[in-house]
């Protein structure tokens, strides 16, 4: 899957890697995932998925508020899921796996 096959305009794309690199750090990525990746699909939510190396899980979540709450400032309030991965503790969510590897990894 490549970057011009997903269905979000370049201002989105922009805005929220801009965001995402706003509040979280250079070792964090996002990715894109959901039908907003099948460029076949119509509608739908912006599903994304972090991963952190954020150690404290309040902490976290209070980037990722931070960061949707940005995000619907510089897009519009639209349905936005997120997926928060922190790489800290020792488990695997199925979700995880599939946004890896079925999304478009944006950081």
């Amino acid at each position: 899957m490549i970057i011009q096959d997903i269905r979000l305009t370049p201002f989105e794309i922009d805005a929220i890697c801009a965001s995402f690199r706003t509040y979280f750090t250079s070792e964090d990525h996002l990715w894109l995932f959901g039908s907003r990746v099948n460029p076949k699909a119509r509608g739908g939510d912006i599903d994304l998925y972090i991963e952190t190396t954020l150690l404290d899980a309040s902490a976290a979540v209070d980037k990722q508020t931070a960061f949707v709450i940005e995000l619907y400032e510089k897009i519009g309030e639209q349905k936005i899921d997120v997926i928060l991965n922190l790489l800290t503790r020792d488990y695997e969510l199925a979700i995880y796996e599939v946004a890896r590897e079925q999304g478009v990894q944006l950081v």
